[in-house]
């Protein structure tokens, strides 16, 4: 019986050291993240931040709502290929040179719209090495919050019931970030 209990409470140490080991690695991370982005920001004035934020954010507001749209038609319907031509000229080009180049990957629009977008619009950022204090703190805007927020109830919604009509980009961010 002592034996037993010698052998659960060392199960126990184990499993508890492992379970807090990704919890430390995940909090220094953190901490990592936060130091690199500050360090970063030393790179870029900040109104430039401050812009380029605004803009990452709608670029993240226009990828979900891209998403849902292709995800609940199953398809790239004529109207999103329409807008995608005419607000995004080259990216159906890379989506479709991407799926020639990776015949056996899943297709996820959004995913290549996402690189697309941080290649070609925020290029800049990469370039002069503040690419990651553009991401940590956008990530952290309230605006992303509800634009997130906004996508997961559209998406749970749409699952179980399409809209009749799809709403333009414009209405459905308006929706999203009239959320509080």
């Amino acid at each position: 019986m002592a034996e037993s209990h010698q052998r659960l409470a060392k199960l126990l140490s184990i499993t508890m050291n492992h379970l807090a080991k990704p919890q430390k690695a995940e909090a220094d991370l953190g901490r990592q993240s936060k130091q690199l982005a500050q360090d970063e920001c030393g790179l870029v004035a900040p109104d430039r931040l401050a812009q380029t934020i605004t803009e990452f954010v709608e670029w993240r507001a226009f990828s979900y709502w891209l998403r849902l749209n292709v995800e609940t038609q199953g398809l790239v319907s004529d109207p999103v290929i329409a807008i995608l031509r005419e607000r995004c000229p080259g990216f159906l080009d890379y989506a479709s040179a991407y799926a020639k180049e990776h015949p056996g990957e899943t297709e996820f629009l959004w995913l290549r719209f996402l690189e697309w977008t941080d290649e070609r619009l925020f290029h800049a950022s990469i370039v002069e090495g503040w690419r990651h204090a553009l991401g940590y703190y956008a990530t952290r805007d309230p605006r992303m919050d509800q634009l997130r927020a906004y996508w997961k109830q559209c998406r749970r919604a749409w699952k179980l019931q399409a809209p009749e009509s799809f709403p333009s980009f414009e209405t459905w961010r308006e929706a999203a970030l009239q959320r509080r």
